[in-house]
């Protein structure tokens, strides 16, 4: 047979071999249904193909539960029929077993294994009635053979060739043929859109590596035609999963240096608990390409000399003590993504074991920003959504697109595996957008935002923001108000599956703040460390309505002074001990307190709690994150 005028159901039909499928099967004529998640790529590839008007282009996230079916019913409304069903759309994944995270296995099951096999089971009774049909999938030697970091990969791709092959059987009697094709190692960008945990590089890295695309494609149309069954289109893949199940031991030996080479990248990746830093705020840039109403640094930046981008000789200084940080918050007073090296970046900090996200406005990171940051492997990502309607969004965010914005972040939690990274919602509440609290609960539950940060505007310089903030000394009707009307939404974010962080509205002074110097560093773009981002500008304020001036603090500076003795540095030592005694001092007084069930008595144990920590150190007397605003 040929593919001449029959109809082909394509999946993964936008990048590597779908696209040569789909060029290939347009010049022999077969009317096309596409699939793929982006349209847009869909769009593209049916423009550049031969005959473009006999195809169809059907956008799909196979990794959603259901979509499969949805996907099934779409092509036959389409086009009438489906001859043949070819499943080529595939998801990779580098990871030990062991680190594998389950919400990313059950995302590669649901792309690799369901969602053809699920396709197939729709296709069938349609197919049965026809006399006839042929579905074909593409699986992966990786499925028969005991790579390292593949094991998963390949366990999705084991269980669908081993049903697919019981479907052989079963539907011989029926007329419809069922191929599973093993295409070896083709020369695609499979590996570098592939997730990995710990950055691992998978096998072939660099690219570069297997059969050419177009020569691949070839072989499997050639493969396609012919009749039921199996066909390896490398004999090395094959001879290797021939002997995974004949000489099982020998495979393994040809396989231990490959191990011991991820194991060593792995080895020495200390415990959080045994690193010496617990966050660091590395700002990547403090440029942004918004005018945002509450920023406090918009005057700031156009004096900066160098455009405000850190240079590569900063993260160089930071690079050698990575392994001893917990998590890296790649955000400080400007927009990480116009850093150029962002994702090279996360990509080392999760290789040496940390966590690592940043906060963004979200107006660059379109579809292969989205794809870069989560091959390197980011573990969240926070986007400032300070309005639910355009008018509010873009008058606050002057600068910016709603619609584009909305976009964005829904092609980001579809692009995902299952919840990595964790996709924030910063939202700034301010008197021109405190009344879509709810609205945006629910703008973050249709794109499936899984946390939204409920933040005051809290950083002012120069007074322009003074008048922006919501919170008070004291309690009053309007902040009453607000408290009511935040815990309303954040009750509606409880129905609706979206988590919630918010701030208090009234200054409650704490022991110390979330930044907590005892154990982070604030690194500026300029290399200039410092306790946090308020520390290290200086300047004019404004707190609690009274006109402060905010000190600089500056250990030193990178890669000129060595971190380890700006660490340990008289200024840097006064801040992380006086923050150590006063935590110690309120958690005294409280276990001496005697706790009585009453709410007065409670109030009083805390504010002689309050009362018997010593001072807070320069700067954070005056600043509103340690009263937990």
């Amino acid at each position: 047979m040929n593919f001449s005028h029959k109809v082909v159901l394509l999946t993964g039909a936008s990048g590597g071999i779908g696209a040569g499928l789909a060029r290939r099967l347009s010049e022999q004529g077969a009317r096309l249904v596409l699939s793929a998640r982006s349209a847009v790529d869909l769009g593209q590839l049916i423009r550049e193909l031969p005959h473009a008007d006999n195809a169809v282009a059907i956008e799909a996230d196979l990794a959603k539960p259901g979509e499969a079916a949805k996907l099934a019913a779409r092509a036959l409304d389409a086009a009438g029929r489906v001859d043949v069903l070819i499943s080529n759309a595939g998801l990779g994944y580098f990871a030990l077993v062991e680190e594998a995270d389950e919400e990313r296995i059950r995302r590669l099951f649901e792309v690799n294994t369901f969602s053809p096999l699920l396709l197939a089971r729709a296709l069938v009774p349609h197919m049965k009635q026809r006399g006839g049909g042929r579905i074909i999938n593409i699986v992966s030697c990786a499925g028969r053979v005991p790579i390292p970091t593949v094991g998963v990969y390949g366990g999705s791709k084991s269980a669908l060739a081993m049903m697919a092959n019981t479907m052989r059987l079963e539907l011989e009697p029926a007329g419809v043929d069922v191929l599973n094709i093993y295409p070896g190692t083709v020369d695609t960008p499979f590996e570098e859109k592939a997730c990995r945990e710990r950055g691992r590089p998978g096998l072939c890295p660099q690219g570069g590596c297997g059969r050419p695309v177009d020569e691949s494609v070839d072989l499997i149309l050639d493969a396609a035609v012919r009749p039921a069954g199996e066909y390896w289109l490398e004999p090395q893949g094959r001879r290797m999963a021939a002997s995974a199940i004949l000489k099982p031991a020998s495979v393994d030996r040809k396989l231990r240096p490959l191990r011991d080479r991820v194991l060593k990248e792995g080895r020495g990746v200390k415990p959080p608990d045994a690193r010496l830093w617990r966050l660091w705020q590395v700002e990547t840039s403090f440029a942004c390409n918004l005018a945002c109403v509450m920023c406090p640094w918009k005057g700031l930046r156009e004096q900066c000399d160098d455009g405000g981008i850190m240079q590569p000789s900063v993260w160089a200084a930071l690079r050698p003590h990575l392994d001893n940080v917990v998590e890296i918050d790649f955000s400080g007073g400007g927009e990480p993504l116009l850093q150029p090296n962002l994702a090279e970046w996360i990509a080392e900090a999760k290789r040496a074991g940390c966590k690592a996200g940043f906060l963004s406005n979200g107006t660059l990171l379109d579809e292969p920003t989205a794809s870069r940051m989560i091959r390197a492997g980011v573990d969240w990502i926070a986007l400032s959504a300070d309005g639910a309607r355009a008018e509010t969004f873009e008058t606050i965010r002057k600068g910016a697109d709603f619609r584009a914005f909305c976009q964005d972040v829904r092609r980001l939690t579809a692009m995902r595996m299952g919840k990595v990274p964790r996709v924030i919602f910063n939202f700034v509440m301010m008197p021109s957008n405190v009344e879509e609290l709810e609205d945006v609960v629910r703008l973050a539950a249709d794109l499936e935002v899984d946390q939204i940060n409920f933040k005051q505007c809290d950083v002012v310089r120069g007074g322009r923001e003074r008048h922006l903030g919501l919170f008070a000394s004291k309690a009053d009707r309007a902040i009453r108000r607000h408290e009511r009307a935040l815990a309303k939404a954040r009750k509606l974010a409880r129905k609706l599956g979206v988590e919630t962080a918010a701030f208090a509205f009234v200054p409650d002074e704490l022991p110390v703040c979330a930044q907590d110097p005892r154990s982070s560093l604030f690194i500026r773009y300029d290399g200039v460390v410092s306790p946090c981002i308020n520390l290290a500008i200086g300047g004019p304020s404004c707190f609690l309505g009274e006109e402060v001036v905010m000190p600089s603090v500056h250990y030193g500076r990178l890669p000129g002074d060595d971190l380890m003795a700006l660490w340990n540095s008289p200024s840097c030592r006064l801040y992380r001990e006086r923050f150590d005694r006063r935590v110690k001092a309120h958690d005294r007084e409280l276990a001496r307190a005697s706790i009585e069930p009453s709410l007065i008595k409670l109030q009083e144990v805390f504010a002689r709690a309050q009362q018997a920590m010593p001072e807070a150190p320069p700067g954070c007397r005056t600043c509103h994150y340690l009263y937990d605003i």
